[in-house]
């Protein structure tokens, strides 16, 4: 009886090798497979230059070869596995690249390995084999993806306070006036990817208590116009900081009145400055601190947030350096600092101590008189039958031309 010669089993591990060893050899055409279905399913992809796509290329190679490699010898990732993934969220978020598209590139990617496995290495992979590279494949893509999220977010994180305590700092620049020559200012906020308005409102409240910080960026949060809707950009809305005692916002556009339901809501006492520039942003500030300082407690009977208007009065009242007589008449009377028969008609109802004494004093009668007066606090914002806006308007007299 003839004995049958039975072959000897074969090694699954030394089969795998060797199904690597083949694969490899086709490193290139996968890898180009790899790159056109990621540039073709996420746009941020497509138009990679030169230094990117060398690499993402070379980040796909090395997964590429993990995988085969603990495929083939049943293993799983190591930390310094994680710590690269890690790193290569890290980079990501300095590129600013989204991360759903750097996540969705490792997804992408899968059908296009193993539709190349499946075409071409049909004859030295098996079901089962197919099986297990999937089951590395989803195990790779699942850490692999956590590593990633996470060295994305802790340096998106660092970034995002890194570059807000440069916006801060700048802030604080701009108010001391250190910040004055153009081309600086230019060059500093293209190193921070920023803009700033060509004229922005300033804000400086004194908080009843000792927040300082939390009452500035109530202020700021509260106030940004991108609440409302404006579209994210580099062109700044809201920046905040502490400086000398009080909290500073720079907000792009506020709503005085929302502004004046904070500080009632909130204890605050405040100062808003419209239409700073970069230019005027240090003797604003200088105003508006030396107002909330240096304010009678008259004012604060009648209004918790200074104007303009109200800061040059203080500043000029108080002796205060930035003082200009000019800008009172400005500040308070606007457009109708020019008009000769609205200046008249308030100085006769101050000295007449109202509209009936200033009617009879000027021939008119009361009616035109307190018309004037209504034209006169719709333009200016201020009742003049009140004692600080009285005292305000007198000043501003005073202050200008005879």
């Amino acid at each position: 009886m003839t004995k049958k010669t039975v072959p000897p089993a074969q090694d699954p591990s030394a089969e795998r090798h060797r199904a690597v060893a083949r694969i490899l050899a086709d490193e290139p055409g996968m890898v180009e497979a790899f790159l056109a279905a990621v540039a073709r399913e996420i746009p941020a992809y497509a138009n990679l230059d030169p230094r990117q796509l060398d690499e993402v290329r070379s980040i796909i190679v090395w997964t590429f070869r993990r995988v085969l490699e603990l495929w083939a010898s049943d293993g799983e990732l190591e930390a310094e596995d994680l710590r690269m993934f890690r790193g290569v969220g890290a980079v990501r978020a300095r590129d600013a690249r989204p991360l759903a598209a750097v996540l969705r590139a490792y997804r992408v990617a899968a059908p296009a390995f193993f539709e190349r496995i499946g075409e071409r290495f049909d004859d030295a992979v098996t079901v089962r084999d197919l099986s297990a590279l999937a089951r590395v494949w989803l195990t790779v893509l699942d850490q692999s993806s956590e590593a990633i999220f996470d060295g994305y977010e802790s340096t998106g994180r660092r970034l995002g306070e890194d570059r807000e305590r440069s916006l801060r700092a700048l802030l604080t620049d701009l108010l001391l006036g250190r910040q004055s020559h153009a081309g600086t200012l230019r060059a500093r906020l293209r190193e921070l990817d920023a803009e700033l308005p060509a004229a922005f409102d300033l804000s400086v409240v004194s908080p009843a208590g000792e927040d300082v910080a939390g009452a500035a960026a109530l202020v700021a949060e509260a106030l940004d116009a991108r609440a409302a809707g404006e579209p994210a950009g580099p062109g700044i809305t809201a920046l905040h900081t502490v400086l000398d005692g009080v909290g500073v916002a720079l907000v792009k556009a506020v709503d005085p009145a929302e502004l004046h339901r904070l500080a009632d809501g909130h204890g605050l006492t405040g100062a808003l400055l419209t239409g700073v520039t970069a230019a005027t942003a240090p003797r604003s500030y200088r105003l508006a601190v030396h107002g909330l300082r240096h304010a009678p407690p008259l004012v604060w009977t009648e209004r918790r947030v200074l104007d303009r208007g109200d800061l040059e009065v203080v500043a000029l009242v108080t002796g205060q350096p930035d003082a200009d007589p000019a800008r009172v008449v400005e500040a308070v009377l606007g457009p109708l600092a020019a008009d000769a028969t609205t200046r008249r008609t308030l100085d006769t109802v101050i000295y007449a101590d109202g509209a009936a004494g200033a009617a009879a004093r000027l021939h008119l009668h009361p009616q035109t008189v307190r018309y004037r007066l209504r034209r006169l606090a719709a333009v200016t914002g201020r009742d003049p039958r009140t004692p600080w806006n009285r005292f305000v308007f007198q000043t501003a007299l005073l202050a200008g031309p005879c």
